[in-house]
Order: structure tokens, then sequence, then C-alpha cells
């Protein structure tokens, strides 16, 4: 009652507005959020933009870990970066009822490949997940495996922290520069396909580090699905 309370004034002091139509009320009102889709953009490569497929280029493959991205939405959509911001900076668990129906409708374009997949995330450094009260990977990848009825298991752990990769340049961030960031669980038993959940992503130096860690424990795919992906400069014809 007193939590209820509590939210109640809150929202009367700071009135939540639809995220697409600005409708006072919600950060998504009910019509925008049964009929609101994003623009897509063409599938590519997650780390040079390359467009014809979303598995990562045979370039890329040389000095990174991930097989492929399925995303929901670029960042730079004006309605998914404030529903992200909202939850993910100010704590708003009312945007998560939005996040997983987005990501229900889209289930089969972000299909990974049809193999036996784990669904797992990026993890959260421990004092970061108290400050905020919750995993926000850890949530895609509850939803991801709920989605395609895939088995949820946790594989890693954040050694030590880092700064949030979504508030960082894009010129300051390398993949591989995050390299040793993640180490698996020990006793724990990675799987052939693991499907890596996180909730953006930007150059891929995170999600990367995390693939790396699950491909040195054993891992042969591993797959990415985010709801964002941040943009990317594309690469000069090869």
């Amino acid at each position: 009652m007193e939590n209820r309370l509590g939210q109640l004034a809150v929202d009367a002091l700071f009135p939540r507005f639809c995220v697409v139509c600005r409708r006072e009320g919600a950060l998504m009102c009910r019509h925008c959020f049964e009929t609101w889709t994003p623009a897509l953009t063409p599938v590519s490569c997650a780390f040079c933009a390359q467009e014809g497929s979303p598995r990562t280029c045979a370039q890329c493959r040389e000095e990174s870990y991930m097989d492929g991205l399925s995303f929901f939405a670029p960042y730079g959509n004006p309605a998914v970066r404030v529903i992200l911001g909202a939850w993910k900076y100010d704590g708003d668990r009312s945007a998560e009822a939005t996040l997983e129906v987005w990501l229900r409708r889209a289930a089969q374009r972000m299909a990974p490949p049809a193999l036996a997949f784990y669904a797992t995330s990026v993890p959260l450094h421990e004092s970061r997940v108290r400050e905020r009260g919750f995993d926000q990977a850890g949530l895609v990848a509850q939803w991801a495996g709920n989605i395609f009825g895939i088995p949820h298991e946790t594989f890693l752990h954040r050694t030590h922290k880092s700064a949030p990769q979504a508030r960082t340049s894009h010129e300051e961030r390398k993949v591989g520069e995050m390299d040793g960031m993640f180490a698996v669980i020990p006793g724990a038993s990675i799987p052939p396909h693991v499907l890596l959940c996180d909730d953006v992503f930007t150059s891929g130096a995170t999600m990367d580090a995390a693939a790396r860690a699950l491909k040195e424990a054993g891992a042969v795919t591993v797959w990415g699905y985010v709801v964002a992906r941040g943009e990317i400069k594309k690469t000069p014809s090869r």
C-alpha cells in the first residue's frame, strides 16, 4: 500500500507521456501499444553494416566471436530509446510490458538460426544490479526463453565494473577492449549453441567479450539478441 501511494505521488509530480503520440498517462498509451511498429532497417553484419544477412560477415569473423545478431529496432528510434532509457536509467518498470510485447510481435523476424539454443544474458556487475534493483539483460533473456520455448540459464559473471556502453561515444569503443571482463560461472556446463541477450548492442565490444568467454568454454555458436542496435558506420565495399 505504501509503495502504491508513493508511486501515485511520483506520477502526479512527474506525469508520463506516450513516447509516440505524447498523450498523458503512460510511457505508451493503449492505442500506440496495440498498433505501433518501428521502421525496419536492412539486415546486416552487426559489426560493419555489410547488408544482406544478420550473420557476422566473413571479414568481421576474423576478429570477433559473435555469429550474428537479431534486434528489434535501431537505438536511434526515438520511441525505443525513450522506453529503454526510462526502464534502464530511471527504473520505470512499467516499460517492461511494452518491451516484452515488442519482442513477442517480432519473434518471427528475430528468431535465431534453427539450433538447440540456450538463452543467457550479458551479466551486469553485482553493484549495478543493486543500484538499479533489477538486471535488464537477464529479463531480456527470460523473455527470449519464453518466446522461443528454449531453456534460460545463467552462464557468466562479470569480473569487474565498466562504464555503461550506451553512454560512451562510438569512437571510444572498440571490439576486443572488453576481453577478460567476463568469466564462466564455476561448474557451469556451456551448451553448444547460446542465444546471448542484452538490452542494447552498441559497438559490440561488451557482447563480443561475453561471446568470447562462452566460446572459449566450449560454445560453438553464439547468436546475439537485443532490443536495440546502435548505428554502425558502414565500411567501404570490399
